[in-house]
């Protein structure tokens, strides 16, 4: 495990490589504080795509979400909960057991054997003197914290963190319930007593100052080179004498598990103060720099290693440089490596290494071989900024990615479908993907392969009897429903081109983006 790396891929797959190349499961850690904030069980549909339609009147924006944050119970899932519950030495094995009565098979559970898989390896890459965050929804925190309890024990819970982000206001007061305004933070230690702890303080309130510290030194009390007066103090008695406790030599208030200074970045700012700064990238689920400095402060030290397995736009990146400490991420998103690397660390003058993004076409087609599902991944974004690839790549019935055109067509179409083909395809495959662009009533289809001569005269007369369309009925020009890609085309500065489709809407706001030297912009 390199520091000052930014890793593309699963972490689940990186954790266990990092893992046995330590020396195994009971090596001595590799990470001081480990912070993560994963897809929620929220259900909250972060602005899902809508095969059919804008659906507009169900309250959702039709776009790609960044990640699918829906859960469902899949083959793969079953496939998770059946290796944990019959391993009796998994970490989480008991929890997943008895989480499994009591849910069944679902949505729920899928997302919780996702969770416990991983969280067994943090257990392993912890040092005993560190700490580990788990940032997640109220609608899975009581469970998340059985699975935790399983993992960690339950002598090593050090606290439940309350992050109280803003103020109930707009669309979040509607409905029969209490609004929700907090997220969860379940903080465990490889080792209580063991593990690193940085008391740190709030400053007193206004009426607090005006309450305790009521009492004003007038004569003037030598402070560090010369005497000063007016300080406010109030008296406390000290073994039997009465002495001064002076406001600025104070340290504050203690901080507690209820932490409500720290405001969300999107939505209402509500009794908070403004930023700033704005450090808002786009990514729907960022955290502000102040969360993520205050856990590094309390739960490191300088030169420390802080591990971020989810790093999404990188925040715990840029928190952990910029107080000194070592860092470590990983995230499946290509857009979310790239808003590290070409965005915030770079102009915060952090230097950062990214493994696991080809960097040639051999590399490509390495990745293709050892890993099809983020080589999958990969090549999905990489053909076009408006496309994300999906989350569940088993049984996805014929399609990989997925994407909206910014405008709809004349038939009122928008979705826009890819299919990967790390092998070379076959003309029944091709075939296959031309009636799903039918059968998903798909605006155009994508076919990517490695080699532009995987792609045959067969292949072509299949994308060619598909048609064309136009988003606007007075213009001239038309765009092939079927189209073909090929990877290789990515690393050849003359012929690197996106697929032929009329603009895509960023799949992160639905809003439109200019695509210039294959760098995105947003408007």
């Amino acid at each position: 495990m390199q520091t000052g790396t930014v890793c593309y891929g699963d972490c689940l797959k990186h954790m266990k490589q990092w893992i046995e190349l330590s020396g195994g499961v009971h090596g001595p850690g590799l990470a001081d504080l480990i912070y993560f904030d994963p897809p929620f069980n929220s259900n909250a549909k972060y602005n899902i795509l809508f095969e059919k339609g804008n659906n507009k009147a169900r309250g959702h924006t039709a776009q790609e979400t960044a990640f699918r944050d829906i859960w469902e119970w899949s083959s793969e899932a079953r496939e998770r909960t059946k290796n944990i519950c019959g391993a009796v030495g998994h970490l989480a094995h008991k929890s997943i057991k008895g989480l499994r009565e009591i849910l069944g098979e679902s949505g729920m559970l899928a997302y919780l054997t996702y969770m416990a898989e991983r969280i067994a390896l943090m257990k392993s890459m912890l040092k005993q003197t560190g700490t580990i965050y788990l940032h997640c929804d109220p609608t899975a925190s009581h469970y998340l914290k059985i699975v935790m309890d399983n993992v960690f024990g339950s002598r090593n819970f050090l606290s439940e963190i309350i992050w109280n982000y803003g103020t109930p206001s707009g669309g979040r007061a509607a409905g029969k319930k209490p609004v929700k305004a907090h997220d969860v933070l379940l903080a465990y230690t490889a080792d209580y007593g063991e593990h690193t702890y940085n008391r740190q303080y709030l400053p007193y309130s206004e009426k607090y100052v005006k309450e305790w510290f009521r009492h004003t030194d007038e004569s003037g009390r030598k402070y560090q080179t010369r005497s000063r007066s007016g300080r406010k103090y109030r008296t406390r008695s000290r073994k039997g004498k009465i002495v001064r406790q002076y406001l600025d030599e104070s340290p504050g208030v203690p901080l507690s598990n209820v932490w409500s200074d720290i405001m969300q970045l999107y939505g209402s700012a509500g009794w908070f103060a403004k930023l700033g700064s704005d450090e808002r990238t786009g990514y729907p689920t960022q955290k502000p720099e102040a969360l993520l400095e205050r856990i590094i402060k309390v739960s490191s030290n300088k030169g420390d290693i802080v591990l971020d397995p989810f790093c999404g736009c990188g925040t715990t990146m840029v928190a952990a440089a910029a107080l000194n400490r070592e860092f470590v991420g990983c995230d499946i998103s290509l857009f979310a490596i790239e808003t590290v690397t070409s965005g915030r660390l770079y102009e915060a003058n952090v230097n950062v290494k990214i493994k696991g993004i080809p960097e040639d076409f051999a590399s490509a087609k390495r990745l293709a071989k050892d890993d099809p599902f983020d080589f999958e991944s990969w090549a999905i974004e990489a053909c076009h900024p408006g496309m994300m690839g999906n989350k569940v790549q088993r049984k996805d019935g014929g399609v990989d990615g997925t994407g909206l055109l910014l405008w709809p067509t004349t038939e009122g179409k928008k979705l826009v479908i890819a299919q990967v083909k790390a092998g070379k395809p076959t003309i029944d495959s091709v075939r296959a993907f031309a009636n799903r662009i039918q059968s998903k009533e798909a605006a155009a289809g994508v076919f990517i392969t490695l080699e532009k001569s995987w792609w045959t005269d067969g292949m072509q007369k299949i994308a060619d009897e598909q048609g064309a369309f136009k988003t606007n009925p007075k213009s001239s020009t038309a765009y092939p429903v079927m189209q073909h890609w090929y990877v290789k085309q990515l690393f050849n500065k003359k012929y690197n081109r996106l697929p032929y489709l009329p603009e895509l809407a960023d799949p992160w706001t639905g809003k439109e983006m200019i695509v210039k030297q294959e760098k995105l912009f947003r408007k």
